[in-house]
């Protein structure tokens, strides 16, 4: 499509509008308020980065991860820059109480030539704090149409709606002079050519791959790279003289609450115990409320009594008595992880309650401005392990479910970062079933052992921490986050959020989880697993262990709570508990963890993990064996 027919004031069917805007200013809002439906959600091409792609009155919707402009310098402006330069319109939601910040990337589309039109959020939190926006004017400086809302509460969504066939592409003539240090030759759009002498690299490989004999053996420079900083200049200077035109403070209305908690908790001496408090908060709601409470119930009661009974029964009577009707039903019904029985339990009665909870949490803390302030706090001290603060919530929610926890890594930052926090969860941070049983087994110990058995666990998590640290390429990226507003969460956005997210998450669970259940009753069937335990009892033996010891582990293999409580039938000594606890604690995730963890980040890291935790777990076996002398 020509750029004459992008600017086009009328759109064409299935026209692609991409939402952009800097982290904190509403995209996601504005998006799931104009969406008729959702359409796909996927990584983008080559990335961890995830877009949503939606379907609305007469175009294609698609989001863009937060960026303060289109460039390479992270994987989040890198993906904005490429679903923009296909994109045939864009909606740019700018806060109006950042005007400074945002309408840099606003400038920047106008100087691509990308039709746009401008949605000025959060016009509720200007006013609170005594800003005044001439909407007016700033469209008539601008040349595009500009719509103020509020998009939490849905005000002037529809005005924005219906003028998204007017989003234009005035002519810019800010860049066009550096145009000239491009060769003649240089096959190029506007928006290639704007980001050209910016010195984006992407853009150039962009351009060499398209005309192969301008790259004479590798990528050309086209532009010296000073270039970029005289443009940005040049972009933020603009910038000032617009919001001197269009921008003017009076009295705040708004209450000083926000500004002082936002204080405390970013205060070292009142943020701790506030962060600690949030921590407990956290993990009581996902990891005991929910975890321990609605699971339980779901398990024992709507499961338990219920629905197995019912869909044993029924497919006892459906099956014929024949040969072949034996391993369908195991696959089917058998206890270890059973499709029809096992796993919709656990997908239903374990993993749904524990998914809605986090996002429903997360969804609050998001929404109130607690969550990058919960990042900075922790920040210092997961630096140690080469993470940044925004891991903090992975750990947590790792607590009470790994499988739900390695999702949330998403939010951690580079791929490097997330690897390491998936490692972690991987190999040292117990699940809330597992941790219940192991407690309670280890509680007939004596307090001694207790603070034995989490100090195992915290010096294994350093450890492992630095050695991912020192040995994975590359450096952690440092926690850089603008701190939003402290807010009263709105209840709808966070249902709503809620809502997506889970039925995004069970769109890709369920058939991932029923594939994973069918290939393990398969092999149960036919005895591999059985196998497994023959093959593990030197391993089990030289860490003091019982030969049924690795019975138990298989079951471990499974789920984590299985192998806890596998340990109760055995007859061992306290040393052998202690022992035995700590390996099956350090022992790989379940299979469907697993199987997400090679999902999220690929087959290679999920390998890795895998073979790791059971060097770790009989490694540390081993040690603790040898000092107690088993």
């Amino acid at each position: 499509m020509s750029e004459d027919a992008r600017s086009s004031a009328h759109a064409a069917p299935d026209d692609l509008v991409a939402i952009v805007g800097a982290p904190n200013v509403g995209k996601s809002v504005v998006f799931n308020a104009l969406a008729d439906s959702y359409v796909d959600v996927s990584n983008y091409p080559g990335t961890t980065v995830e877009t949503t792609l939606a379907r609305m009155d007469g175009y294609t919707l698609t989001d863009t991860p937060g960026a303060y402009g289109i460039s390479s310098f992270n994987e989040e402006e890198r993906v904005t820059r490429d679903i923009v330069y296909d994109a045939d319109r864009v909606i740019n939601v700018v806060d109006a109480t950042h005007l400074d910040r945002d309408l840099f990337l606003t400038l920047q589309l106008l100087d691509m030539g990308i039709p746009t039109v401008v949605a000025l959020n959060m016009m509720d939190e200007a006013r609170a704090e005594g800003i005044e926006v001439d909407v007016d004017e700033l469209e008539e400086t601008l040349g595009v149409p500009v719509v103020p809302t509020v998009a939490v509460d849905r005000t002037g969504l529809d005005d924005l709606e219906a003028r998204i066939d007017e989003a234009a592409a005035p002519e810019s003539t800010a860049v066009d002079s550096y145009f000239e240090a491009l060769p003649d030759d240089v096959q190029a759009s506007r928006r290639e050519k704007t980001l050209l002498v910016e010195a984006d690299p992407k853009t150039a490989e962009r351009v060499a791959d398209r005309a192969p004999s301008q790259a004479d053996g590798g990528v050309p420079q086209y532009v010296d790279s000073g270039f970029r900083e005289e443009v940005y200049s040049n972009r933020r200077d603009r910038v000032r003289d617009i919001v001197d035109a269009v921008k003017s403070i009076g009295d705040a209305t708004g209450s000083s609450w926000g500004r002082f908690l936002s204080d405390l908790m970013l205060k070292p001496l009142t943020g701790t115990p506030i962060a600690i408090g949030l921590l407990g908060l956290i993990y009581y709601l996902i990891g005991d409320l929910v975890a321990q409470g609605v699971v339980g119930f779901m398990e024992g009661v709507v499961f338990g009594e219920y629905y197995n009974p019912f869909v044993e029964a029924w497919v006892g009577g459906l099956l014929p008595e024949a040969a072949w009707a034996a391993p369908v039903e195991y696959i089917l019904l058998n206890g270890n992880l059973g499709l029809l029985n096992v796993t919709m339990q656990y997908i239903f009665g374990v993993l749904l309650p524990l998914i809605v909870a986090f996002y429903l949490v997360i969804g609050t803390l998001e929404d109130s401005g607690v969550l990058p302030r919960l990042a900075v706090l922790t920040d210092r001290g997961l630096s140690r392990i080469g993470l940044n603060g925004r891991a903090i919530v992975p750990m947590i929610v790792g607590v009470g479910c790994t499988t739900m926890a390695v999702i949330t890594t998403r939010m951690v930052g580079s791929r490097r970062d997330r690897i390491i926090a998936t490692g972690l969860l991987g190999i040292a941070i117990p699940c809330s079933g597992q941790l219940g049983i192991i407690l309670g087994l280890i509680a007939s110990l004596g307090l001694v052992w207790w603070f034995g058995y989490f100090g195992v666990l915290l010096v294994v998590l350093g450890v492992v921490g630095l050695f991912l640290d020192r040995t994975m390429p590359g450096e952690s990226e440092g926690l850089v986050a603008e701190l939003p507003r402290m807010r009263v969460p709105r209840v709808r956005n966070i249902v709503r959020k809620t809502t997506s997210r889970t039925k995004m998450f069970m769109k890709e669970a369920l058939p991932l989880f029923a594939a994973t259940a069918v290939a393990i009753s398969a092999m149960d069937y036919v005895g591999i697993l059985a196998n497994i335990q023959a093959a593990m009892r030197p391993l089990t033996t030289a860490v003091g262990m019982p030969a049924d010891f690795g019975r138990v582990l298989i079951l471990g293999l499974i789920r984590r709570d299985f192998a806890a409580a596998g340990m109760t039938d055995l007859a061992l000594g306290p040393g052998q508990l202690f022992v035995g606890l700590v390996i099956v604690t350090l022992f790989v995730p379940c299979i469907l963890a697993m199987m997400m963890i090679s999902k999220e980040r690929n087959l290679k890291a999920g390998t890795a993990t895998w073979i790791g935790s059971w060097i770790v777990a009989f490694a540390v076996g081993g040690v603790l064996a040898l000092v107690m002398g088993l």
